[in-house]
């Protein structure tokens, strides 16, 4: 197969060069980029119909040009080329003229989905994505959730979303949110294998049902421990859990840990848990 460069020359020799060079497989590797409302059309392009990679100019640069009605467009194309799974730029844009279920259709099928709560979704449209999320047969590989716009969001829908992917991000849950999601990850076995927390309220959990969890991950980031929202039950918990022959964690990071919460926790726990695993404790006074 040619690479990229050798393909686009050949299509400018001739009709009939073009048109041996026209396959769609060959083009996979194509990023469309739309930075006008004309770029829409390439996507009726022939070779274009395999493509797997869009990206759109961040709202609010020099190209800024989508509309309600283009976003229609856009979402409705990326429907219509199965494809796809990226879509890069996508996230800062205003997003609520969307209608709901073609929101859900677009956004749900991708593999990676940055923080969207800047984008103005109703809790509609929040429904319909983690739907689309949750009812995913092949799992996002990447997910990252700010969850002060999720409040309306059922804890149940919520858990069983975001546990449907490989690698999560998460910012700010609710104490009923990080509950529904531990539960899931204990109760049933989900593709998450990599769960990176900040500023999620767990204190009044059960430190025995967030050991247990943690443990059936690969790998677990707590940031931003200096706010407070970790215990010293919670590590202990999960580092006992370390200990347990059906542990699948590989991989525990503490980050912006005080002095004095370091302190508290165990130190022959400690040792015996890094004995185990990549145990690291970032400490920021």
């Amino acid at each position: 197969m040619l690479p990229p460069k050798d393909l686009k020359t050949v299509m400018l020799v001739c009709k009939l060069w073009k048109g041996m060079v026209d396959d769609p497989k060959l083009w996979t590797w194509s990023v469309l980029s739309v930075k006008t409302r004309l770029d829409l059309q390439k996507l009726q392009i022939h070779r274009l119909q395999l493509i797997q990679y869009i990206r759109v100019c961040p709202s609010g640069s020099d190209h800024t040009w989508i509309q309600s009605e283009d976003l229609m467009n856009l979402f409705q194309a990326v429907v219509d080329i199965p494809s796809i799974t990226m879509l890069y730029g996508i996230e800062s844009y205003n997003l609520g003229s969307v209608e709901p279920s073609l929101l859900g259709r677009v956004l749900g099928k991708l593999d990676v989905l940055k923080p969207l709560h800047c984008s103005n979704l109703s809790t509609a449209q929040f429904e319909h994505l983690f739907t689309a999320i949750a009812q995913k047969e092949s799992p996002m590989k990447e997910l990252i959730v700010v969850c002060f716009s999720l409040t309306e969001l059922s804890p149940t829908l919520f858990s069983s979303a975001v546990s449907n992917v490989k690698e999560l991000k998460l910012s700010f849950c609710s104490e009923e949110q990080m509950l529904a999601l531990l539960q899931e990850i204990v109760e049933t076995e989900k593709p998450l294998s990599k769960l990176d927390l900040s500023c999620c309220r767990m204190n009044n959990i059960d430190p025995d049902l967030v050991g247990k969890a943690l443990n059936k991950l690969e790998a677990v980031r707590f940031a931003l421990c200096r706010h407070g929202w970790v215990s010293h039950e919670l590590v202990t918990a999960t580092l006992r859990g370390v200990l347990e022959d059906e542990s699948k964690l590989k991989k525990l990071m503490l980050n912006d840990v005080s002095s004095s919460f370091a302190s508290g926790l165990d130190e022959e726990l400690l040792r015996q848990a890094a004995k185990k695993i990549n145990l690291k404790i970032l400490i920021k006074n």
